[in-house]
């Protein structure tokens, strides 16, 4: 018995790449979806130039905010100011690891939940 559970690492590994593609994915449907909808009730055509209408633009967004240079401001403690979004932002992904999204499924015949971790009661 590992800390996992049953399941092997390779298993826990390609359930939390699962989780965290789905995740990313719904938020670049969920951000297209809205600079459409806002466009059309500003009568105006929304994301169109960057691929087929528009649906690359949330990439393109992305890695413009990777090439930018980061600026930190005068005067800030740099590890606090690099680490406070990640330590908000990781508690909001991680809640997913213990979200039952399905029956149990067999994995290359492993049985395995469709849940990354399973969350004991004792824990609340």
């Amino acid at each position: 018995m590992t800390a996992f559970g049953h399941d092997t690492w390779w298993l826990v590994l390609g359930k939390a790449v699962a989780v965290f593609g789905f995740l990313l994915l719904t938020v670049l449907v969920a951000i297209l979806a809205e600079r459409k909808l806002l466009g059309r009730m500003q009568l105006r055509w929304g994301p169109n130039r960057v691929g087929p209408r528009g649906y690359l633009q949330s990439l393109a967004d992305g890695i413009k905010l990777a090439l930018k240079e980061g600026i930190t401001p005068f005067g800030v403690d740099r590890p606090i100011f690099v680490l406070a979004p990640i330590i908000s932002t990781v508690p909001a992904i991680t809640a997913f690891a213990f979200i039952p999204f399905g029956p149990d499924v067999s994995v290359f015949g492993h049985r395995t939940p469709l849940q990354i971790t399973d969350l004991p009661v004792a824990v609340l």
